[in-house]
């Protein structure tokens, strides 16, 4: 019989995956105060998609190639799919977040502890309906200033 190997993949599975949104506008998406509603239960699949950064040409005569230097980060956009649900509070939160144009701060923490904390603006949201299906819906969201990746320290 052939021994086992170890498994020696790293991974974090998905279900239980914790998404909340701030039902209020904010600046510091770590303020202790903040209220938030649970996307957790209409949304199938959220999606953090990172910018990209500025390249800045430095290139001078004294150059023998093209030389560069990155500009500020550009931490890129979140969308988030899933059930439709219009008086769903969370869902709610977030057409006011697209109508009133203010920073709204995200939540994610997922099954292992770690967490991510960004603050967001709502460009848009969608809904479609196909026979036989679930309404689904779509939020797109502009990250706006830095993102934080929070570790637990003990533990695992």
């Amino acid at each position: 019989m052939a021994t086992q190997n170890p498994i020696k993949s790293k991974f974090v599975k998905s279900q239980g995956t914790r998404l909340n949104v701030s039902t209020t506008a904010t600046q510091d998406p770590g303020d202790a105060d903040l209220e938030f509603a649970d996307l957790s239960v209409t949304i199938k699949q959220p999606q953090f998609q990172g910018g990209q950064s500025d390249e800045i040409e430095t290139t001078t005569l004294a150059s023998d190639a093209k030389e560069f230097t990155t500009g500020l980060a550009d931490n890129g956009t979140f969308s988030m799919s899933g059930n439709w649900k219009a008086d769903d509070a969370a869902q709610t939160v977030l057409r006011k977040a697209r109508d009133d144009g203010l920073a709204r701060a995200f939540h994610v923490t997922f099954k292992d502890s770690t967490t991510t904390e960004f603050l967001g603006l709502v460009t848009q949201f969608t809904w479609d309906a196909a026979p036989n299906s679930t309404v689904n819906g779509t939020f797109n969201v502009r990250i706006t200033g830095s993102v934080r990746f929070g570790v637990p320290t003990g533990g695992e």
